[in-house]
């Protein structure tokens, strides 16, 4: 891995606490090599601050990023565009393995029912971001997040899973083979809207088969076996910190099938002497904040979207665990 010198971006932003810049970061294998641009929002007054890796939707991302905010909290940002890593194209799915990092990675494409699919790229690369931090001043390595939101939520996941260098773990509305429970599809709340009334199953999200292994369509008609559900890979980021939030009107995420994920993955920490998640042992209302445990949740009024008011609750879980032990 290779990483070219920073260049300068938007120099009147975070009133000059902190500077915005990027660099370019070169993957080299057997296979060939392929360069993604990573963002940097770095703190300029010589103290190592907590930061997040953000997999972002937009290579100019605006909408779920308020870099002012996040600045003004004393937290440094290493972001980069999904789409720069490997393509998200549901008009060829399985073609576009030739492409950017996947064909660096895959030496065959998608070739066998247990090759990876999209999210574990997409996961891996979040690895690489963290690899490069490491080599820069000011941040503080023992307070590394990684945060995505909706696919790059169950994303978020995937890496907070294959690296525990990542001691906090964020998983924005990531729903149906994120955060979510598959079993039952339990997202029964009618909840009205765009996103659908109740939540994803992995028949729906088969559609975009190419996130994952192709071994995972076996399990298209929820033939889950006994005991195993999506609590598991929560359970797997044990012993560090795992959040996840969820959105009132966003029934397509299916927002109680992710509250009882959480309360399902608890045993992962309480086996280990540790404090799980803490609740109060009823169905979450459509505005509240658990934030106690190693397992934070949260549910916010409002649909599918990473909100200020998420990046808040995220900066606050830091902040209020910083000094756990």
């Amino acid at each position: 891995m290779t990483v070219s010198e920073p260049t300068m971006l938007e120099s009147r932003l975070c009133c000059g606490q902190a500077q915005v810049s990027k660099v370019d970061m070169t993957i080299t294998t057997e296979l060939g090599s392929h360069t993604f641009q990573v963002k940097r929002l770095l703190h300029n007054d010589g103290k190592d601050h907590p930061f997040f890796v953000f997999l972002c939707f937009k290579s100019k991302e605006q909408y779920y990023y308020p870099i002012e905010e996040i600045a003004d909290r004393g937290f440094s940002v290493l972001s980069f565009f999904y789409g720069d890593v490997t393509e998200d194209n549901d008009a060829c799915p399985d073609s576009d393995f030739d492409d950017r990092l996947a064909k660096v990675l895959l030496k065959n494409g998608r070739d066998q029912k247990d090759t990876c699919g999209k999210i574990a790229i997409w996961a891996w690369a979040a690895s690489r971001v963290l690899d490069y931090a490491q080599t820069l001043p000011g941040l503080d390595l023992s307070q590394a997040a990684v945060i995505g939101h909706s696919r790059l939520g169950k994303t978020a996941l995937v890496a907070g899973m294959m690296d525990e260098r990542f001691r906090y773990v964020f998983s924005n509305d990531s729903g149906c083979s994120g955060a979510a429970l598959a079993r039952g599809s339990l997202g029964v709340k009618k909840i009205p809207g765009k996103y659908g009334e109740t939540g994803e199953t992995i028949k729906n999200i088969m559609g975009v088969g190419y996130w994952f292994c192709k071994k995972y369509k076996d399990f298209a008609q929820t033939c889950i076996p006994e005991g195993f559900d999506q609590h598991f890979l929560l359970a797997t980021i044990a012993p560090r910190y795992v959040y996840v939030a969820s959105a009132a009107m966003d029934g397509w995420a299916s927002p109680d099938s992710e509250f009882l994920s959480c309360v399902a993955a608890s045993k992962a920490w309480e086996d280990k002497g540790l404090t799980g998640f803490v609740h109060n042992g009823e169905m979450p209302d459509d505005d509240v904040i658990f934030p106690a445990g190693h397992i934070g949740y949260h549910r916010r009024p409002g649909h599918h979207f990473l909100s200020r008011t998420d990046w808040n609750r995220y900066m606050d879980f830091i902040e209020r665990h910083r000094e756990d032990n």
